[in-house]
Order: structure tokens, then C-alpha cells, then sequence
């Protein structure tokens, strides 16, 4: 699948995984319960064909043409004893038909090649009680039969295969259409009704449906720091987030930004000499920018 339809994929298994955690909240209503079902039904089968569309085929690549090596080494063999038996008889048909060298066998199309070794194999077994003193035996000409057959098989094995994941895919792309018709014509404006009585339900939903539009989830975190006791802007410091590799610093007006704020729930840890260390959780799943506005407490000066 290229990078859209599995970013959409990924996409759906999230938004399914947030419908399913909180089915309490809507499984009561009838329509956006069937809506659910009918989605996470779908994509279900979404993820099947999805596994069949992207069925490995290098491996039944590489046998098919080991079994073209071998039985290409094989029927040279044959043709070469063929050839010698025709000389010495001699059959100008038979030479004419079975004269050939490797370069030539390789650059045979398949259903070519498959079409020569069956035709070499039957002139063989007409002659075959003159052929041992020229090199074929009984044995050596099964073994060329034995290749061909084998190359067939693992030839039709791949056009089946082939020609399987192309329905697949075909299916996969009839039933994305649907499942997008289903989220953005229905279910999409049943959850936002929600909103009211559960906007973290709501947010968490839309985080996971903006992932298959290619929405990038980078937000906007904007802090303004004031002091809890005079309102004066607090200049200095850092905030960085808990678990997380990201820092900021405090401007000298107070202010702090993170252009890029990671989704999902954080706590930021705000600090400045000055003041006793604040924290504060934060939830990023909309692509607003969010403005926070905080106070700190300062510490006591020590009396000497």
C-alpha cells in the first residue's frame, strides 16, 4: 500500500480504538451506535484485504526462477544429445526442431520455453531406446519433464498471486471510499454532537480522524507567567515537559512558546529560581493553538 492509504489505515485503527474505549458515552443512541458498529465492522475487513494486497511475491519470484535455471540446465543437456542423435541418423526435422544453446534457452519467453521443453521431451520419448549412446537416458528425460511441470506450477502460482492481490487492492480501494463516506457524511457529525457533555471524547476522536488527512499534529503551546500576589510578568526560567526531551525558556516579559507541542497528555514542569516549582498538566489533541495562563507563588525571602 503506498504512504496515503496507510496513513488513512492508521488512521481508522485509532479512531476505532477511541470509538471502542468509550462506547459507554454513545451506545445508547441508537444511530451513532450503528454507525460505530458498521465502521469497525468494515474496517475489519479493510485490514484483510489490506493483508492480502500486500502479500510478499520475491520469494515465489525466486523459486519460480531456480526451477527456470534448473530445468533450463537440463533441457540443454537433451537438446545437445537430441542434436547428436539427429546427426547421426540423420533427421534434418529433429535437428531442426531440438538445435538450440543456452543464450537461446534463457531468451525463450516462459510460455516459449514451456512450449519448447514439452516439445523436445515428446521427441525424446519417441527415440528414447537410440538415445543412451548420445547421452539421454529415460531418467534424464524425466527429470527435464519433472523441471517443466514444476516451472509451470510455481509460473501459474504467481499469476494467481499477482492477480489476487490486484482484486485485492481493487476491494481495498471500493471499501476505503465507503468507510470515508461513512466517517465524513455521518459519524463524524454524531460525535461532534457530543461535544457539549464530552469534549476530550471529542478531541481525542477528531486527533485520530485528522491523521488521515495528512494533518500534521504539531501544536502551538503559548504561557503567560504572572506573579500569584503583584500580577507582574515572571521574566526568567525554563518549562520543560515531564518525560520528555523538550525545553523552553521563559521570556524576560514573561511569555513562554513551544512551536511544536507533541499530542497527548503532559505535564509541564515550570521553574524559576525565584519561585516554587509549578506543574501543569496539559492535554494537546486540537490543532488550535492553546494559550495558558498561569501564576506562580514566590518563595519567602529567608530573615536573617
Amino acid at each position: 500500500m503506498d504512504n496515503a492509504s496507510n496513513l488513512k489505515l492508521d488512521s481508522f485503527v485509532q479512531t476505532n480504538t477511541a470509538l471502542t474505549e468509550n462506547a459507554s458515552i454513545y451506545e445508547a443512541n441508537v444511530s451513532t451506535k450503528a454507525q460505530a458498529d458498521q465502521f469497525a465492522s468494515d474496517l475489519e475487513q479493510l485490514l484483510n484485504l489490506k493483508e492480502e494486497a500486500d502479500q510478499p511475491v520475491k520469494w515465489l519470484i525466486g523459486e519460480k526462477n531456480e526451477v527456470k535455471k534448473s530445468l533450463i540446465e537440463k533441457l540443454y543437456l537433451l537438446c545437445n544429445g537430441l542434436v547428436c542423435y539427429a546427426n547421426s541418423v540423420p533427421n534434418s526435422e529433429i535437428l531442426e526442431k531440438t538445435s538450440t544453446g543456452k543464450y537461446a534457452l534463457r531468451n525463450l519467453s516462459e510460455l516459449g520455453l514451456i512450449d519448447f521443453y514439452k516439445q523436445c521431451v515428446g521427441i525424446a520419448r519417441q527415440h528414447v531406446a537410440d538415445l543412451p549412446p548420445f547421452g539421454p537416458s529415460e531418467e534424464s528425460i524425466t527429470a527435464v519433464e519433472t523441471d517443466g511441470k514444476a516451472f509451470e506450477q510455481k509460473r501459474s502460482d504467481l499469476i494467481l498471486l499477482k492477480e489476487d492481490k490486484a482484486t485485492a487492492r481493487k476491494e481495498f480501494n471500493l471499501l476505503l471510499k465507503k468507510i470515508n463516506k461513512l466517517l465524513n457524511g455521518k459519524l463524524d457529525y454524531s460525535i461532534e454532537n457530543l461535544r457539549t457533555t464530552h469534549p476530550d471524547f471529542v478531541n481525542y476522536y477528531f486527533a485520530a480522524r485528522q491523521k488521515a488527512k495528512g494533518v500534521q499534529r504539531h501544536y502551538d503551546v503559548l504561557g503567560y507567567l504572572k506573579d500569584k500576589a503583584t500580577g507582574e510578568p515572571i521574566a526568567l526560567g525554563k518549562v520543560s515537559v515531564e518525560g520528555l526531551d523538550l525545553t523552553t525558556h521563559i521570556t524576560a516579559n514573561g511569555t513562554f512558546r513551544f512551536k511544536h507541542f507533541p499530542e497527548g497528555e503532559h505535564r509541564l514542569i515550570i521553574e524559576n529560581i525565584n519561585y516554587k516549582t509549578l506543574y501543569v498538566p496539559i492535554r494537546r489533541y486540537a490543532s488550535e493553538r492553546s494559550k495558558l495562563y498561569l501564576e506562580m507563588e514566590a518563595i519567602p525571602l529567608e530573615v536573617i
